[in-house]
């Protein structure tokens, strides 16, 4: 499993850096206030580890004694592993690592990383769905549909997915597999960690806008297109890490408010480097907590 970790980190920067050279995104951007940019990236940070806490909070129910620093390092060190094409790295890594340090199963909690992957979409959606109605009424019932389609599958559907899903395990590795279930009261406290996470990064994109164009131009309200944006990246199998796009849809939604084309599309492409500097930071902090061998308070 060691090795694994090892060639998915790696391959994690290769594509990486392969999508940054593609996208001309290796550059340093201009801004208007740089302080306003700072302070997104620190918002950005505090998002990520509320998502570690989520993180932490879910897979409690397979390692009881997991630490906060581990969620944190698990999390952050795989964090360019959505860069690889499928989708399913960022989910599978921080997995592993978790497995290797506690020796628990790999499928349950790839399964609690997958579950949690759908609780954040469900969090994101709900949080963004109020702007998009007023800059497009198709997507606002089409995001509808999405959260019909969650709650639909948190209240109903869950259990009988896991059994199938269950069964089809077993089959492939000609054993008993039992995917655990999520209790309620986790799912909630879950989902109220992950509403904040994508909160703090609607306000840090908020922050983010008023660091590249003049704070006339910018309101609260164009924060929340951020959240709508990384969901449609998420679930856009074929663009890695959402490249492309995430930053489509800001640009319609920067329109919207009233922002220039042109201005939308520089904003919406600079957006890309400036959460990436958010991931660089908060891996750079996760890598930083495996350098020496400390003893764990659990």
């Amino acid at each position: 499993m060691k090795i694994f970790l090892n060639i998915l980190l790696y391959l994690s920067f290769i594509f990486l850096f392969i999508y940054l050279y593609v996208k001309d995104l290796l550059i340093i951007p201009e801004l208007l206030y740089p302080a306003y940019f700072f302070l997104s990236l620190v918002l950005v940070l505090a998002g990520f580890s509320i998502s570690a806490k989520a993180w932490q909070t879910i897979t409690k129910s397979e390692i009881p004694d997991v630490s906060y620093k581990d969620s944190f390092v698990s999390t952050g060190k795989f964090i360019f592993s959505k860069y690889i094409p499928g989708k399913l790295w960022v989910i599978i890594g921080k997995a592993a690592y978790l497995k290797e340090r506690y020796a628990k199963s790999f499928i349950n909690l790839t399964s609690f990383s997958f579950f949690y992957q759908l609780i954040s979409l469900f969090s994101a959606t709900v949080v963004s769905i109020g702007v998009v109605y007023f800059f497009d009424k198709t997507w606002f019932w089409l995001l509808v549909a999405v959260l019909c389609c969650f709650l639909v599958f948190f209240t109903v559907l869950y259990k009988p997915a896991l059994r199938v899903v269950s069964r089809l395990l077993g089959f492939v590795f000609r054993k008993d597999i039992r995917l655990p279930v999520v209790q309620k009261r986790v799912t909630f406290k879950v989902f109220l960690l992950s509403l904040s996470n994508w909160i703090i990064w609607s306000i840090s994109f908020y922050f983010f806008l008023l660091s590249t164009l003049p704070a006339d131009y910018v309101s609260l309200a164009m924060g929340f297109l951020f959240p709508v944006s990384a969901v449609a990246g998420i679930i856009v199998v074929i663009a890695p890490g959402g490249l492309g796009i995430r930053e489509g849809l800001l640009v319609i939604g920067l329109t919207s408010f009233g922002i220039q084309p042109k201005e939308a599309a520089a904003v919406a492409f600079i957006s890309r480097l400036w959460f990436l500097a958010g991931e660089f930071l908060f891996f750079i902090i996760a890598a930083l907590l495996t350098v020496k061998n400390r003893p764990d308070n659990r």
